[in-house]
């Protein structure tokens, strides 16, 4: 058997492999055995036919094909021992050249990670501080919820009041579409109708007026309306001192009580600030990364976002067809509509656990089981199921973890925490969760 290879584009590598003549030969010998055993052949017991009588009763063809087919798994195989190769996934025949017989196979190679220099990246980390109109902000909403509602007994809707609206509205049939009475702050809530605001703002406490108004989404239909202002209130809002301090919580002052404000809406920036820069920093570390991963492994994420969106539809009473339907496409045009999403997500999930390896990070089985354990008797799983759930579950969790892990390390580096020192040993194949357990989704929940 000779073997010859060729390089080729996105981790993929063809094996051109010539069969010896005599291989051949013993493997269609070996066939003909075969069907002279278990096909019944005119003057010979079964098994008892001679190599030629055979290959004269089914054709040379038919058993050079049954040959072929034999061979093609066990030269693939001995290929791969001989030139140490470990695929990503099965090889594909690309085509068969009966004489000399020689195969042509692609195999998918594992995707390839090159970060670079990532140890000198850095962004600037600059969280905001809460500004005073922000805070302004939650005081007058406070003011606001606080409020006492004081029921007029004359006046006009003007905004700001809340307003009591008694409603009937006819569609072009006549039949009624809307009865009812309403409550809402002029100006401040979402009407119960689109464009109601306008036509009652300026009305007179318990008059009465008819106009149209477009359907709800859909303004190429109207809707007769007939509308009765029955209640306008005022909102007196409280002042703005100590003692609105002291109603909303365990404050003495305004200042304690602005302090709070301060110190939460401090803590929320700063974790939303946190993760855009988790985020920033894992986007420039992908865009500076060479990666290389073989078209089959594009594929599979494919099919994975596929599932996750007749997940998603089924969960909504949907299916996919309907959902094609409705957007005009194809399944075809809908994996290509997936595709850069898919190569999004495989690039991110290789590069995070290519900065694992590199940076020697690895989980606790302990916080694996932990988590586990945690997510079985949420969902109360019996035993003879999670036998069967287990594997995955702690695969995608330790996948998790670890996909945390480097997200939190790659945020050391870019500020510029991390010590320069010399980095850990590479976690080995063996210890690391595949790559592309590592998707879009695990890697969000790393950002914190």
């Amino acid at each position: 058997m000779r073997i010859t290879t060729e390089t080729l584009p996105q981790r993929q590598v063809a094996l051109i492999i010539e069969v010896d003549p005599e291989r051949v030969e013993k493997a269609m010998r070996q066939v003909a055995r075969r069907f002279a055993e278990q096909y019944d052949i005119p003057g010979f017991r079964r098994g008892k036919a001679p190599y030629e009588i055979v290959v004269r009763t089914f054709s040379r063809e038919v058993i050079f094909e049954e040959a072929v087919e034999a061979l093609s798994q066990e030269v693939y195989r001995e290929a791969l021992d001989q030139l140490g190769l470990d695929p990503y996934g099965p090889g594909r025949l690309e085509r068969v050249d009966p004489e000399p017989l020689t195969f042509r196979v692609i195999v998918p190679l594992k995707p390839e990670v090159r970060l670079g220099d990532y140890r000198s990246l850095r962004l600037p980390y600059e969280p905001p501080e809460p500004t005073e109109g922000e805070i302004m902000e939650v005081l007058e909403r406070l003011r606001r919820d606080n409020a006492i509602i004081e029921p007029l007994s004359e006046g006009v809707a003007e905004p700001g009041m809340m307003v009591t609206v008694a409603l009937r509205a006819t569609d072009a049939e006549g039949k009624t579409v809307v009865e009812d009475e309403f409550s809402f702050v002029l100006g401040q809530e979402e009407p119960p109708l689109p464009g109601l605001e306008e036509r009652i703002a300026g009305m007179a406490l318990n008059e009465t007026r008819t106009f149209e108004l477009p359907w709800p989404g859909d303004e190429s239909r109207l809707l007769q309306v007939e509308a009765t202002l029955t209640g306008i209130s005022r909102y007196v809002l409280p002042d703005l001192d100590d003692a609105l301090a002291q109603t909303v919580g365990d404050f003495e002052t305004l200042e304690e009580l602005k302090a709070k404000i301060r110190q939460d809406l401090a803590a929320h920036q700063r974790r939303q600030y946190d993760s855009e820069y988790a985020e920033r920093a894992l986007e420039t570390l992908v865009d500076q990364a060479e990666v290389e991963f073989p078209p089959q492994m594009l594929e599979e994420e494919v099919d994975d976002l596929v599932k996750d969106l007749e997940n998603s539809l089924r969960r909504r009473g949907k299916d996919v067809e309907s959902y094609l339907k409705e957007r005009n496409q194809t399944p075809e045009t809908l994996r290509e509509e997936l595709r850069p999403q898919a190569e999004r997500r495989i690039r991110r999930g290789l590069v995070l656990y290519q900065l694992a390896r590199e940076e020697g990070l690895s989980v606790p089985e302990e916080a694996v089981e932990g988590e586990a354990q945690a997510l079985r008797q949420r969902i109360q799983a019996s035993e003879e199921a999670w036998k069967h759930l287990s594997p995955e579950v702690s695969a995608t969790i330790r996948s998790r973890l670890l996909a945390h892990q480097a997200l939190q390390r790659l945020v050391e580096i870019a500020r510029g925490d991390l010590a320069i020192t010399a980095k850990a040993e590479p976690v080995g194949e063996a210890e690391a969760p595949v790559a592309e357990g590592m998707s879009a989704s695990e890697t969000s929940d790393a950002n914190g």
